[in-house]
């Protein structure tokens, strides 16, 4: 089986990738989902390996079990399960970012949940939920390494599109690239912001009334993010295809 390959949402998976590596959000692990532009049961996905040197000719498609759509020899992703549930469960969701960003693990580990401070973090909600696989899964590797683990963690995910993995990482979904990137970008910034203002004494999070006037990121908002994050990247100018 052939899968026609949408080359420009390719290009925008790649940059999508390549910002995310750029501004520290996805280290050696993190991958990048995103649903096929015509078929809502196919998605693309990068064959496991390093991130910074992802390219087009990496991605390949996926169908909602997480199975790969064409034969391949090429290692895969063990997670790429959590990428199926996001889009079986979510029919909005056009993109699925796994990754562990240094800024937002102390908070998932369970000593203090994440709140949002700001107009850019009010998407979060007033506490960013944390999913614990030993709740439904007992003692794991902690890797999401089936579809039954996924589901349960595509569950756990509010309007917010994010959710903390309990000593393991961070899942954040979007409408499409550009908005994917903006909320694991902010969601960084934010738990940064509010790791050093802990330091300072006692924080102020953002009211149920603010997060309900401020919590839909602005879609001029988020394109401005994309093309001031692709202005950012460094070397070959093809990394900067983004949506058009």
């Amino acid at each position: 089986m052939t899968i026609p390959r949408p080359q420009a949402l390719l290009d925008q998976l790649v940059t999508a990738t390549r910002i995310l590596v750029h501004e520290g959000v996805m280290d050696v692990f993190g991958h990048v989902a995103l649903r096929d532009p015509t078929d809502p049961g196919v998605f693309w996905l990068a064959r496991a390996g390093a991130p910074a040197r992802l390219t087009a000719g990496d991605l390949l498609p996926f169908d909602l079990d997480g199975a790969p759509l064409e034969p391949t020899d090429a290692a895969l992703f063990s997670e790429r399960f959590i990428h199926a549930a996001v889009f079986r469960a979510d029919a909005t969701a056009q993109a699925s970012v796994h990754h562990h960003a240094a800024a937002l693990m102390p908070y998932c580990m369970g000593g203090r949940p994440l709140v949002a401070l700001s107009q850019t973090g009010a998407w979060m909600g007033a506490e960013v939920p944390l999913w614990d696989s030993r709740a439904s899964f007992g003692d794991t590797n902690m890797l999401v390494t089936d579809m039954a683990q996924a589901t349960d963690l595509a569950a756990a995910l509010t309007p917010g599109r994010i959710v903390l993995m309990r000593g393991h990482g961070v899942l954040v979904t979007g409408t499409g690239p550009e908005d994917v990137v903006f909320r694991c970008i902010h969601a960084c910034r934010e738990a940064e912001t509010l790791t050093a203002a802990l330091t300072l004494g006692t924080v102020t999070p953002l009211s149920e009334g603010e997060i309900a006037l401020a919590g839909t990121p602005a879609p001029a908002a988020v394109r401005r993010g994309w093309d001031h994050w692709t202005a950012r990247l460094p070397g070959d100018t093809t990394y900067r295809k983004g949506a058009q």
